[in-house]
């Protein structure tokens, strides 16, 4: 699937339908990341969360996960993020798995 880069904020999110999945982006100063939208936590949608670093923090209850490998950094759960795979392509980005 393929995004324009400019929908995604700076050290924000952006929800996405990608092969019948609803797909999360953030984006922060190493680039964009893709993964699993629901906070495994409780189910609940991660849109909204704070990106501070390569973290993002679910706006519901606080748990957070790395950017980088999707494992989870609060006692909260021990369940990770599903993360995919991101390719820049000139002014968008395409996602796969």
């Amino acid at each position: 699937m393929r995004i324009p880069l400019n929908q995604i904020p700076m050290s924000g999110t952006h929800v996405v339908e990608c092969e019948g999945r609803r797909v999360l982006l953030c984006r922060n100063q190493n680039g964009i990341h893709a993964m699993a939208e629901m906070c495994p936590h409780q189910m609940l949608s991660l849109d909204g969360g704070r990106v501070r670093g390569d973290v993002i923090m679910c706006p519901h209850h606080g748990a957070r996960f790395s950017l980088d490998d999707g494992r989870s950094l609060s006692p909260l759960t021990t369940n990770g993020l599903t993360l995919y795979s991101v390719t820049p392509d000139g002014e968008d980005i395409v996602i796969g798995d």
